[in-house]
């Protein structure tokens, strides 16, 4: 079945016009004697006019046609293309059935173009079954030859649609053939339903370019499935572009104001473990102090009396022993001989510098070779130093904390001793 053919001197016509499209009449074709001179435009064989019990006109192959496309087509599909054929010169196009393409590469079901020539578009009535990548392909041939393509059916939800630009059809009673899926509207953050339009007023649109096809990037409100293509206002398009723009600036800028966070939160962990730091390394330096505090004072106890005993044989006097250490001598334990100050007990290095005029005269009592090493180098040439054993050798003031050149004291060392030079008569 067919609705077009070839006469061998009128040219193509087509059976569902009034006219044949040549300014002709179909009694002119159909049971005339001879018979009409009508061939297909597909396989050149012999074809006659025909008409149907419920009136359709069309055109037959002879018997004994080779395998051919149009002879092949269902009566649906022929209607369908019927339809799309008046829709489109009611939309204000031309319309012609089963244009072959360039080399024969494609075949428009009806080629709909501008009267003016300015565009060309082909509508494909697709009923029976094809698969997404069949159809794709058969769109991308048509589109290389500059015709965009717009794909038709009735079936329920075929699984090509929306791969290609494409709308479903349905046949309503008393309102002719409607768009009723495909036409789809942009709001607020995603894609809604259209609404269901006539064929003619889809067309109509499609051609004045007042819908476009548009592949769909936001997500889609029920019941609108989530077709890969929609047919929409380039408002609707713009939309979603400018939607889609702000939701990747706002979760750009969420991801920098993550990211400056966890940056925040970093530097505060930093600046958290540093203060520990400080914390552990002043009660380090804290307890190192009271180290040395505690070393310097047991030394100092050990070393008075091997102390005493070398004062008493070297100047026969039993020396006065001060009871603690004095801060005129660097901290060390004054000794007396009457009311002269005759030596120091281990008195603190680092304060050696500050008290070397008083020390220079008295003899300086150390628990070891290091500790009068030290002192050495802070008192006067000459200054008398006597290395003692007071049994606890293996007592050593601890190293100042770096950075520390002095070592404080607390208020009962820190105090200074009055000596019997300075007791009242």
């Amino acid at each position: 079945m067919a609705f077009r053919a070839v006469h061998a001197q009128w040219g193509t016509v087509f059976a569902h016009l009034p006219d044949l499209g040549c300014g002709r009449s179909w009694g002119q074709v159909w049971r005339v004697r001879p018979p009409a001179p009508l061939t297909c435009d597909e396989c050149q064989h012999p074809m006659h006019a025909k008409r149907s019990p419920s009136g359709l006109r069309f055109f037959a192959h002879a018997p004994g046609a080779p395998e051919c496309a149009l002879a092949g087509e269902t009566l649906a599909h022929h209607l369908l293309k019927l339809e799309l054929a008046a829709a489109a010169r009611d939309a204000g196009a031309h319309a012609e059935l089963e244009v072959r393409g360039p080399e024969g590469a494609w075949r428009a079901d009806v080629l709909a173009s501008d009267p003016a020539g300015s565009w060309r578009m082909a509508l494909e009535a697709q009923l029976s079954p094809i698969t997404p990548d069949d159809i794709a392909a058969r769109a991308e041939r048509m589109q290389a030859d500059g015709v965009p393509s717009v794909w038709f059916s009735d079936r329920y939800r075929p699984p090509w649609l929306g791969r290609v630009p494409s709308v479903r059809v349905k046949d309503v009673d008393g309102g002719g053939v409607v768009v009723v899926e495909g036409l789809a509207k942009f709001s607020v953050e995603q894609w809604e339903a259209g609404p269901q339009v006539p064929l003619a007023e889809f067309l109509r649109w499609v051609f004045a370019s007042r819908v476009v096809s548009h592949r769909r990037r936001a997500p889609v409100r029920s019941p609108l499935p989530a077709r890969r293509t929609v047919w929409t206002a380039p408002q609707y398009a713009q939309q979603e572009a400018a939607y889609l723009e702000a939701e990747e600036r706002r979760k750009r800028l969420e991801q920098e104001e993550k990211r400056s966070l966890q940056e925040e939160r970093v530097r505060w962990e930093q600046y958290q473990e540093r203060l520990r730091r400080e914390d552990r390394e002043r009660a380090r330096a804290r307890g190192d102090h009271q180290g040395a505090i505690h070393a310097l004072l047991e030394r100092q106890a050990a070393l008075e009396k091997p102390a005493f005993e070398f004062v008493l044989r070297e100047t026969g006097v039993h020396p006065f022993v001060e009871d603690g250490g004095a801060a005129e001598f660097a901290m060390g334990v004054p000794m007396y001989v009457g009311l002269t100050p005759y030596g120091v007990i281990c008195p603190v290095a680092s304060r050696v510098a500050a008290a070397r005029d008083r020390l220079a005269a008295l003899v300086v009592f150390v628990a070891s070779e290091g500790e009068r090493r030290r002192i050495a180098a802070q008192a006067r040439p000459g200054q008398r130093i006597e290395v003692l054993d007071g049994g606890l050798t293996a007592v050593q003031s601890p190293r100042p904390p770096a950075g520390q050149d002095t070592l404080p004291l607390p208020d009962a060392i820190e105090g200074t001793s009055v000596s019997p030079a300075a007791a009242p008569g």
